[in-house]
């Protein structure tokens, strides 16, 4: 009896180990060989991606604008692809989307050639260029390259258009007014496409023609900048050669009346010719009780001026402060505590300048774009402790001396002129009361009110 029993106990146990290597080697193999459901190891009709890519997200030159990438090595059909990331996630899901569509189909056309010669390489690489217009509208332009391992390469362009301050993607129909507007572009793109060595040797002039027919779906690859609007085309749209890429430059000047609003150049009359233009700046603030006020003023002028602030009124009035921002004004740095910095050392001129800096884009969420230092105080050491754009003044009103809303537009009246930089104060009450007859008397005679960096424009 005694005998019998190890030996069925040592069955038991070789029944249980083979049972449990049989089990385990199952799951093992159906681990491996079931599809996987991670977008990044399959793509659309089933192609699967030889290589996984390597994901990666930096910084861009551009605030609140990132890049990120897409790599893959694989031997056979590698890709590099780069795409800009935005705060806004439908956005980004636009863009995302387009380049993970471009990436799939030529995934699905390697996947068909190298099931005929294995021997083939393709390659894919998408890059974009970053443009902007004015600070809140950005253009992205993604130039994709791509070889199948036969022919020749194959060279296209896509734009995609974002504001940044309203968070949404733009087209050509919110920046050109309407689609017969479109015609007025025509003679710019026939000009430089045949003048354009790459083209005007294979210029196929129906396909130039209904390429170039004013339809917006035609002229949907554009870009903007502060001076020229592009136009993008396929060089098989317009021509026997499909390798190349029209780009068409339009200086907006030529096409302002016909632009929406926000993207017109500022002093520019319909029929092209300069307007008077004056930049009306205020010091010092913001001030709980003026600056409402004179916000109040400019809007009913529809007035845009630039605020030179102070870090420690940001500081303490971050409400007020990105409350001007949204307005539409340009915001100056003009010091933290309003010390004559030529006094201070190099250290603290630049915690001066710094510290002012940091408060606006606390409280605005941008970076100030020019600098004036408090009472004009200025010299090459105060200059090169500061990176940003030096503005002083040509007119003065002394609304800090007089405190008189009379002798403030006296002083208007007396020395304004086209192109004149106007200093005023935002904590002054009396500026603030006599602003509405500053802007009444400048408007009357003709001048458009803009801020410094459009003067300077």
């Amino acid at each position: 009896m005694t005998t019998s029993r190890p030996k069925k106990r040592g069955l038991w146990i070789d029944t249980i180990l083979i049972s449990s290597v049989f089990v385990l080697s199952a799951v093992l193999l159906f681990f491996f060989l079931a599809p996987k459901n991670d977008k990044e190891s399959s793509v659309t009709n089933g192609v699967a991606l030889a290589a996984p890519p390597e994901h990666q997200t930096k910084d861009s030159k551009f605030t609140g604008i990132k890049i990120a990438s897409i790599i893959s090595g694989d031997e056979r059909m590698p890709y590099s692809i780069e795409y800009p990331q935005t705060e806004d996630k439908e956005f980004n899901k636009v863009i995302k989307d387009a380049v993970y569509k471009t990436r799939d189909t030529y995934l699905a056309s390697m996947e068909e050639i190298l099931q005929k010669d294995a021997d083939k390489v393709g390659k894919l690489t998408i890059t974009f260029k970053t443009l902007h217009h004015k600070k809140n509208y950005y253009s992205f332009v993604l130039t994709q390259n791509t070889y199948k391992g036969t022919g020749s390469k194959e060279k296209t362009i896509q734009t995609f258009m974002y504001d940044k301050k309203n968070n949404k993607q733009l087209f050509l129909n919110n920046v050109i007014k309407n689609e017969n507007n479109l015609s007025k572009l025509i003679p710019f793109v026939e000009k430089q496409i045949k003048s354009d060595d790459q083209f005007k040797s294979y210029i196929n002039t129906t396909k130039l023609k209904n390429a170039t027919t004013p339809t917006f779906s035609n002229y949907k690859n554009f870009s903007l900048t502060d001076s020229s609007l592009y136009i993008y085309f396929d060089g098989a749209k317009l021509s026997d050669n499909n390798n190349a890429i029209s780009k068409i430059k339009i200086p907006l000047s030529s096409v302002n009346s016909i632009l929406a609003k926000p993207f017109q150049i500022a002093g520019i009359n319909p029929d092209g010719t300069k307007k008077k233009q004056i930049a009306l700046t205020f010091d010092d603030g913001p001030n709980a009780k003026v600056t409402p006020k004179i916000l109040k003023s400019l809007k009913k002028y529809n007035a845009k001026a630039t605020f030179f602030m102070l870090g420690s009124q940001a500081m303490y009035n971050q409400k007020l402060a990105k409350k001007v921002a949204d307005a539409g004004h340009e915001i100056g740095n003009h010091s933290f505590s309003h010390t004559n910095l030529i006094t201070l050392s190099n250290k603290k001129i630049k915690a001066e300048i710094n510290r002012t800096n940091e408060e606006i884009k606390k409280a605005t969420g941008e970076k100030p774009t020019l600098f004036r230092p408090p009472y004009g105080s200025i010299n090459e050491r105060v200059r090169s402790q500061n990176k940003l754009p030096v503005i002083l003044w040509d007119v003065d009103t002394l609304d800090w001396k007089h405190r008189n809303p009379k002798t403030l537009l006296t002083m208007v009246k007396q020395y304004s002129h086209d192109g004149a930089i106007i200093l005023m104060h935002d904590i002054q009450p009396t500026t603030a009361q006599g602003l509405d007859s500053v802007l009444a008397y400048l408007q009357k005679q003709g001048y458009e009110f803009v801020t410094i960096s459009e003067l300077k424009r």
